[in-house]
């Protein structure tokens, strides 16, 4: 890699051409091209690299804003939050134990329906241990954020950009996120838009700010007489989301020919049975398929909000007799993983028997085996009934693998 990786991005990119960063560097590279008016930077692995990258490109004049160090991620998105409000655009990035950490100051910028954007290099949770690697911990929380998730390098390009686009057009803030390591730290090729297509599709419409000529309130106290209510308008407003969503998908393809959209779906014609993931592992899937083709992906893009009834559509349109949901995450206690408690109340209606696999955590590769061994589990469901999830690829002693459910 280059001593200076961000050095493609040091000056505007006229016309399409072909690149090959890490994931990370490649955000940095698309948030320079929606011109950001403030980045809000406390690094933590693994979406440090994001923030460095934005820095270089600071420093080199090549991008006109405030880089802002904070001494947390709390503060990253109270500054982030405040700085939003003026009407300025802001990009702040975290993972994990910086994730659990801005958790107070999330939810303010859902209230205030400020057009945020954050970047989140998916890492598994300190518990019991340290641990820098891949895992859900997003899927726990959201507290309103809209939420897409990224397979390769190509998508979390894109998705820095069309997070912008979602965000400008709701009114929401906007996570998009890609697994740590896997993708934030793989070297692949990628195809960047061209600056001056970036900053047509991206252009700074924020409505909800601080007006010396129009007075508001924000950070009001809420009286139980009215909380409710409040919280109900917020609830209204985010069903108008997906609709939203899918413009900016669609705007997008016009200009590059990249086409996305909520759920896709991967040789589900004619299957009786189908598994449900996101992120890296649909990649990983996709060549575990050509040895299977009797099972077919349903690719979870938008996780937030979660397209409940186009699911239910998929499933009932091909006749999909079972499901299984393959997530990176556990959720002590619960009765499913959190991407399993998503999908199992959006399809219960169509009775289709369904089961959560908990797999590859913490960094761990998900291998073929473990596709055959959860096909296996997944081929012998007939109801829906607990426990409805299962754990896959944990070694039960040192020569033997722990067989679950």
């Amino acid at each position: 890699m280059s001593v200076e990786p961000m050095e493609p991005f040091f000056k505007e990119i006229k016309e399409p051409t072909e690149l090959i960063m890490t994931g990370n560097y490649a955000v940095a590279g698309a948030v320079t091209q929606t011109d950001p008016d403030i980045i809000c930077a406390f690094p933590i692995t693994p979406q440090t690299q994001s923030v460095e990258g934005l820095a270089d490109v600071v420093n080199q004049g090549r991008l006109k804003a405030s880089f802002v160090n904070v001494e947390s991620e709390l503060a990253a998105m109270a500054y982030s939050t405040g700085a939003a409000l003026t009407g300025a655009r802001v990009f702040t990035a975290t993972a994990s134990q910086g994730y659990l950490l801005m958790c107070e100051a999330l939810p303010m910028a859902v209230g205030w329906r400020l057009p945020l954007t954050m970047m989140i290099s998916a890492r598994s949770f300190n518990s019991p241990n340290l641990n820098i690697w891949n895992g859900w911990e997003f899927s726990l929380f959201d507290h309103g954020w809209n939420q897409i998730m990224s397979e390769n390098v190509q998508e979390t390009y894109d998705a820095a950009i069309i997070a912008v686009m979602i965000s400008n057009k709701c009114m929401f803030p906007t996570a998009f996120i890609h697994d740590g390591f896997i993708t934030s730290h793989s070297m692949q090729k990628f195809f960047p838009v061209p600056d001056e297509a970036v900053r047509k599709m991206t252009p700074n419409l924020q409505k909800h700010k601080v007006d010396v000529n129009n007075p508001g309130v924000w950070g009001g106290l809420a009286s139980p007489e009215y909380f409710m209510e409040e919280r109900f308008a917020i609830d209204k407003a985010k069903k108008d989301v997906p609709a939203k969503i899918d413009e900016a998908f669609v705007e997008f393809a016009k200009v590059t020919g990249r086409k996305y959209d909520q759920i896709e779906t991967f040789n589900l014609a004619g299957k009786k049975q189908a598994i449900i993931t996101m992120g890296s592992m649909c990649g990983t899937m996709l060549g575990w398929m050509l040895k299977n083709p009797d099972v077919g992906l349903i690719k979870l893009r938008t996780y937030r909000p979660f397209p409940t009834e186009r699911l239910r559509k998929i499933l009932a349109d091909n006749k999909i007799e079972r499901v299984a949901v393959m997530e990176k995450i556990d959720a002590v206690g619960s009765p499913l993983p959190p991407v399993g408690a998503s999908v199992m109340p959006s399809t219960y209606s169509l009775g289709i028997p369904m089961r959560s696999f908990i797999v590859a955590q913490g960094g761990r590769d998900v291998t073929y085996d473990e596709f055959d061994q959860v096909k296996k589990k997944l081929l012998k469901l007939t109801k829906i009934e607990p426990p409805f999830y299962d754990w896959i690829g944990l070694r039960e002693k040192a020569d033997k693998l722990y067989e679950g459910l």
